[in-house]
């Protein structure tokens, strides 16, 4: 059975970034690892697999629409992975705003689910 729309464009862009990051990682590569990690993990958690997902560096996003560009407008919480650990930031993102540190990718994604449920992409329609 073929999935198409929105749901087949989703189901690409996860299987596109898995791809991105997957195994075999170069030596030194500190990102690749933590980010195959978490990625995997996010695909557990049915909330963040409903939107699309976007990487920046060493950051897994999500967004309602599928352009990264208009993240601006989505207040969606962020995950940075590292070789030590994964860092859950509300938006805006930054050290300001963590909200979670750990070193089990299943922590972060499913606080990263967990701040994502119920969310608008507008942030003038949160609550």
């Amino acid at each position: 059975m073929a999935i198409d729309g929105v749901a087949g464009e989703r189901d690409r862009e996860w299987r596109a970034a898995l791809h991105a990051w997957q195994p075999p990682h170069k030596a030194g590569d500190w990102a690749g690892p933590a980010m195959w990690r978490l990625l995997r993990s996010a695909l557990d958690e049915p909330v963040l697999r409903a939107l699309f997902p976007w990487t920046s560096m060493n950051e897994l996003h999500v967004s309602t629409t599928g352009d990264f560009r208009d993240y601006r407008s989505e207040s969606f919480p962020a995950v940075a992975a590292s070789a030590g650990g994964f860092v859950v930031m509300a938006h805006p993102w930054g050290l300001a705003h963590v909200v979670l540190e750990t070193s089990d990718p299943a922590a972060a994604s499913a606080c990263m689910a967990r701040l994502t449920e119920g969310r608008s992409a507008d942030p003038q329609n949160e609550q």
